[in-house]
């Protein structure tokens, strides 16, 4: 299929627009916290819409899509769960991030353990990059693009990622926030075109019901289901979603750039609320899928079979355009944190005297090494079932033996260096092995109908880790005063940490979060 001049027309427009403003708001970063953090002036409309825009990408077009089309809109407890995993955020984490005045996540847990902590975290953080963000972006966008308009899968990755690492490189995290306000928009209208569209032609809610079976329209699946039994999805999803909101650089660094504590919460709030739109967004285009396209052989072209045989010139044209904005959304905020992390955990370790200009500059090349990765690593993707199942597997595995390090760490002052590293070694072990049982089902004890899904699996690590970090902690000395006065909870007052003049109950934050969080219980019940 050929997008028709009207539809280059929209693209050219679109990336006129994407460059200018980057170029604009790129304009001579003169200092590190300028290019890293946006000087920490942003407000709470651009957190939000980067928070969004950092974390949807091609891979949700396709995969949530994929997975609507194979499982049904449970698929999308993914999303919602997002909403209450950006809770520990919001309520717990945020002020000890701003009160430290950190650049990244790893450089707060260097204040509350170690160094070498430090540096460990910040290692694994630039692996999931280039094995769960990059890459996977990259590949997404090649299906789409490949499938709707026969573009080379090969030179899409090189082009597209490059192109975003260049004006990523130019402008850093300003550049980054205020293009993601743009694409946030973009990739929504277009999300709602398709949707609307695919509903007409199943004629409506209850046209797409009486096609499909009814258990495709059930949020909550059996505690058995393989890939979203609710047990994992409530828990193992919450704890994995929890580190993803509250501890990945990719998104916490917006807000670290936030100009105030409540607008860093109310930032965070706003993400939360276009999260509540994402299930009926890109996960009911895959269900229409199913219904007007059955025969689909793999449940992640659902999405690019819609594009190619729904949408009508010029809207073909804004979709291109809205997939492209996801993709460049993520993949500009995944660079600057990168840029950020190499530069700030590592070179300033090495090069401690470093001026602001150099600090750019090697962030620049941090930029450039992880897209190279990534792109020779983006094929590799194909070879997976499903992009966003392969997504969720290895980033929940990876990341489980840090959610009790940064949980368990800041809730009590007990936990110490020695219990780190060792819950922290013993996950890099526990965790592959119960990962590859969740496909090849190895372990006799594993094999109970309750335990053999892969995120009840993800629990368990999480589980016997936290075991190993509590009693190696209590059998070593306790950590010193220094290290947990400003980086541990004082029970009484979460808020003690960053003192702030008081707001209208308008401009509150707690009044929009309370009523996300009502809408989301409310839908979440009338789905069950």
């Amino acid at each position: 299929m050929n997008l028709q001049p009207l539809d280059w027309s929209i693209v050219v427009v679109y990336a006129v627009v994407i460059i200018t403003i980057g170029l604009y708001a790129a304009r001579k970063p003169k200092t590190s916290e300028s290019y890293f953090l946006a000087n920490r002036q942003l407000k709470w409309p651009f957190i939000g819409a980067s928070l969004f825009a950092a974390n949807i990408s091609a891979e949700h077009f396709v995969g949530l899509a994929g997975g609507g089309f194979a499982i049904g809109l449970a698929m999308g407890g993914f999303e919602w769960m997002a909403i209450f995993c950006l809770l520990p955020l919001i309520l717990l984490f945020l002020p000890f991030y701003l009160k430290n005045q950190v650049y990244t996540v790893p450089e707060f847990l260097e204040r509350r353990y170690s160094a070498g902590i430090r540096r460990l975290f910040s290692a694994l953080m630039l692996v999931l990059s280039v094995l769960t963000k990059v890459s996977i972006s990259l590949w997404a966008s090649s299906i789409v693009f490949s499938d709707v308009l026969g573009w080379d899968k090969i030179t899409v990755i090189w082009v597209i990622g490059l192109m975003t690492a260049l004006y990523t490189m130019k402008g850093g995290l300003s550049a980054v926030v205020y293009t993601d306000a743009i694409q946030t928009t973009v990739l929504l209208i277009a999300a709602v075109i398709l949707t609307v569209l695919g509903l007409h032609h199943v004629g409506g809610w209850s046209g797409l019901h009486a096609r499909l079976a009814p258990d495709m329209f059930h949020m909550v699946k059996p505690a058995t289901h393989p890939d979203v039994p609710w047990p994992g999805m409530f828990v193992g999803i919450f704890l994995a979603g929890s580190f993803y909101w509250s501890m990945d650089q990719v998104l916490v660094q917006r807000v670290f750039a936030a100009k105030s504590l409540n607008e860093g919460r109310k930032g965070a709030v706003f993400a939360a609320s276009l999260k509540v739109l994402t299930p009926f967004l890109l996960v009911l285009p895959g269900l229409i899928a199913k219904a007007l396209f059955p025969n689909i052989a793999k449940a992640d072209d659902a999405y690019p079979t819609l594009l190619k045989n729904l949408m009508p010139t010029g809207l073909l044209g804004l979709t291109v355009a809205g997939i492209a904005a996801a993709l460049m959304g993520h993949l500009s905020a995944t660079y600057n944190s990168i840029a950020t992390l190499f530069t700030r955990d590592f070179y300033i370790h090495w090069r401690p005297g470093a001026g602001h200009k150099q600090q750019i500059t090697v962030g620049r090349i941090a930029v450039l090494v992880v897209f190279v990765l990534g792109a020779l690593w983006a094929p590799v993707i194909g070879s997976f079932k499903s992009l966003f199942l392969y997504l969720q597997l290895v980033g929940v595995y990876l990341v489980m033996p840090f959610v009790g390090v940064f949980f368990i760490g800041v809730l009590w002052k007990r936990i110490n260096g020695a219990g780190v590293w060792t819950a922290v070694l013993a996950g890099f072990v526990i965790g592959p092995i119960l990962m590859f049982d969740s496909k090849l089902h190895y372990l006799p004890f594993m094999q109970h109908p309750l335990l053999r899904p892969w995120l009840h699996g993800a629990i368990i690590e999480f589980l016997l880790c936290s075991l190993i970090l509590i009693g190696v902690s209590l059998a070593t000395a306790h950590p010193a005063k220094e290290k947990v006065a400003s980086t541990t909870i004082h029970f009484g007052s979460l808020d003690q940490s960053v003192v702030e003049r008081p707001v209208s109950p308008i401009h509150d934050y707690r009044l929009w979060l309370g009523l996300v969080v009502a809408v989301t219980v409310a839908l979440w019940y009338a789905l069950r």
